[in-house]
Order: C-alpha cells, then sequence, then structure tokens
C-alpha cells in the first residue's frame, strides 16, 4: 500500500497573514515565529491554525489534524 504525504510548506509570516485573511491558497503551511511553530491547514479553505513548540509536533498535526494540540505558555 502506497501512502500519500501532503507537502507542508515553510512560508513567511506576511505570507501566513494573507493565508488566514484569504483563505488562498489552499495547503498546509507552517511559519517560525518568536520560536514557535505555527501550523496553518488550508487545505479546506478554513485556514485552522494552531502553535507548537517543536517542528515535529506542528507536522504531525498538519498531518493528521484530529491530535489534540499542546497549550503553549
Amino acid at each position: 500500500m502506497i501512502r500519500f504525504e501532503p507537502e507542508i510548506k515553510k512560508i513567511a509570516k506576511e505570507f501566513a497573514a494573507s493565508i488566514i485573511d484569504t483563505r488562498r491558497p489552499l495547503g498546509l503551511f507552517y511559519v517560525l515565529e518568536t520560536g514557535v511553530y505555527i501550523g496553518i491547514d488550508n487545505s479546506n479553505g478554513h485556514a485552522w491554525t494552531e502553535e507548537f513548540n517543536s517542528l515535529r509536533k506542528c507536522k504531525r498535526w498538519l498531518t493528521n489534524p484530529n491530535i489534540e494540540a499542546e497549550v503553549i505558555t
């Protein structure tokens, strides 16, 4: 069985703000801002966002949004 891994793109914070505002383009994205990884799941045009303290956790959430995000204090 071949498993499809969606492409996750690293983006600049200005582009992240644009995706959140316009809901375009569709896809999976992350941005690193002040030591926090922000995942943006815009695969369906809703631009869901969550914050993570590691890239691994961020990418894991982006590929499986049913995983509960952590609380960053």
